[in-house]
């Protein structure tokens, strides 16, 4: 597996950034590109061309607010752009999750691309941020459910390690 840090240039300075721990682990799998909401990477879209990338991003939910069905995503309503099984290559967007919309929104090449979909329901552990989604996990915690997800038994703990020092230091 790779990983792709798609960062959000806030994100870059914060220091509740999680998405460097897994960078500083393990940079031979998990690289960062810096989004641009004007230029977009060549390379980053050729790979989402090739069909051996995909973003990671929840699938829709429906929720029901008064007597109205909202969907909670609505940048992503086609289910037909998920795919089953994680990818050779995850893109990341590395940001906070009303940040991670608007790239979404504002990179055609994003919202065209394949996404994949965790299906575990972790509840997240990152305390650092207010303001985040119901079931939203943080950039590692993202990283270490598709380490799970191949079987990347080692990393998990040395990410769940580091993660849970972060956590308790910020």
């Amino acid at each position: 597996m790779k990983v792709i840090l798609l960062t959000h240039e806030r994100e870059v300075l914060r220091p509740t950034n999680t998405g460097i721990l897994a960078l500083n682990l393990f940079p031979q799998w998990c690289s960062r590109v810096l989004w641009s909401r004007v230029d977009s990477n060549e390379e980053l879209m050729a790979l989402l061309d090739s069909g051996k990338a995909a973003v990671l991003f929840p699938k829709a939910e429906a929720v029901l607010v008064g007597d109205k069905v909202l969907n909670q995503n609505v940048e992503l309503d086609n289910e037909a752009q998920y795919l089953d099984c994680p990818p050779q290559t995850i893109i990341i967007l590395d940001a906070t999750w009303q940040e991670a919309r608007k790239m979404l929104r504002q990179s055609p090449y994003l919202k065209a691309a394949k996404k994949f979909a965790l299906s575990q329901k972790t509840s997240s552990q990152f305390s650092l941020r207010r303001n985040q989604i119901q079931g939203g996990l943080c950039t590692v915690e993202c990283i270490i459910e598709m380490c799970r997800l191949t079987s990347m038994n080692k990393e998990i703990v040395e990410l769940e390690q580091v993660f849970s020092e972060f956590n308790q230091q910020q």
